[in-house]
């Protein structure tokens, strides 16, 4: 079984919907077969990019050094069926992963995301369960320590996966203006 939480469970889904009705998918890294990362990527099929999912040696570099700077196992690339059933095609079989990951978009305005497991050129449906994002700890990548997600409460967290939300589909969130408390000129930065 695969575990996924929402938040990356609809990046998956609304890239398959942006891309609709060309193919789309990614990389996924975790560990222990829970999903921790996703990695979109666009498709590079020259051709049909609505009967194949195609990536380039650029994005498995790219994935690499996602899964290394992260400290994630390579689980599998996910793909879109925009017009099929979310089972692999002999093109899927053909890259001999041990798990393939398919959005099928049969009814677009409810995909459906299925996780096989190849075994001695046999198919075998693993479970997905999809977890809630509330409770989740975030941990910074380069102190160890938790972020916002311990301090923060529900509505907090909410109204930031909301302004991830907008910044995903091209939209610029509106940011509250706050007053100024115990501010100290002299700590501003202009640095990124």
């Amino acid at each position: 079984m695969f575990i996924i939480t929402e938040r990356q469970y609809n990046i998956i889904m609304q890239q398959a919907q942006a891309c609709y009705p060309q193919e789309s998918g990614g990389f996924l890294g975790g560990r222990d077969n829970t999903i921790l990362g996703v990695l979109p990527i666009p498709n590079k099929h020259l051709y049909d990019r609505t009967g194949t999912f195609a990536l380039s040696d650029d994005d498995i570099d790219t994935a690499y050094r996602f899964l290394v700077k992260h400290k994630l196992e390579y689980l599998g690339v996910y793909h879109s069926h925009p017009r099929g059933i979310p089972y692999p095609s002999e093109q899927d079989l053909a890259h001999h992963q041990k798990y393939l990951f398919i959005v099928g978009l049969q009814d677009r305005y409810n995909p459906d995301l299925y996780a096989w497991r190849v075994e001695n050129g046999k198919v075998y449906q693993e479970d997905i369960k999809i977890i809630s994002d509330i409770g989740v700890t975030v941990i910074d990548i380069k102190t160890g320590k938790p972020q916002l997600s311990e301090s923060a409460g529900r509505g907090q967290l909410d109204r930031l996966a909301e302004m991830i939300d907008e910044i995903i589909a091209g939209e610029c969130p509106a940011y509250p203006k706050l007053d100024p408390k115990n501010w100290d000129a002299s700590t501003f930065s202009t640095l990124a």
